[in-house]
Parts: C-alpha cells; sequence; structure tokens
C-alpha cells in the first residue's frame, strides 16, 4: 500500500484544521510590491503565489485591465489606455487590501 508523506522539513507544516474566511482580517495574497512603467505594472508576489492572483485579478473584469501574465512571483498586468496608475490601484483594492 502506497502513502503520501511530506519530507520531514521544517518548512512544512502539518494543519489540523483548515483555514476558514471570516471576513474580518485581509486574505493573505502573497503581494510585495507594484511597480509601474507605462501602461504596463509588474507585481511582486511571494513565491507560488503570482498565477492564483493574476487569475483572480483577471476573474474581476476590471475596466483598467487588458490583462496578466504570471510567473512564479512576477505578475505583468497591461492597463487599458487611458487608465491611471491611481485608478488601477483602487480597482485591485479590494482584491490585494493595502496595495498603497
Amino acid at each position: 500500500r502506497y502513502v503520501y508523506v511530506l519530507p520531514n522539513n521544517t518548512l512544512y507544516k502539518r494543519v489540523n484544521t483548515p483555514w476558514q474566511d471570516d471576513g474580518k482580517s485581509p486574505r493573505d495574497v502573497g503581494f510585495r510590491s507594484i511597480v509601474f512603467s507605462g501602461n504596463i505594472a509588474v507585481i511582486k508576489t511571494r513565491p507560488g503565489y503570482a498565477s492564483s492572483l493574476a487569475y483572480d485579478i483577471d476573474s474581476m473584469n476590471l475596466d483598467e485591465v487588458c490583462g496578466t501574465i504570471a510567473g512564479d512571483d512576477t505578475i505583468m498586468l497591461i492597463m487599458k489606455e487611458k487608465t491611471s496608475r491611481i485608478q488601477l490601484i483602487h480597482g485591485l483594492e479590494p482584491l490585494i487590501p493595502g496595495i498603497r
């Protein structure tokens, strides 16, 4: 009989109870920083978080966003023309609390 076992490493931690979103604390989306160059925003995340964050951004269907491309810890976000950086930040704020 085969059993999947995590490596004996302190980075792996067994969780006895699943995490539940009580709506009181902001969800950790792994956000680190955002920088702009023209109509491109580069969002840095913790390793492994970029893909899911980009998916969430695309799912929001923001008027300010053309689309995203994600790697492991970096997202390239293309802003629509005539969109200001402030407009984009306001649009992302529900997903990324404290993005400012």
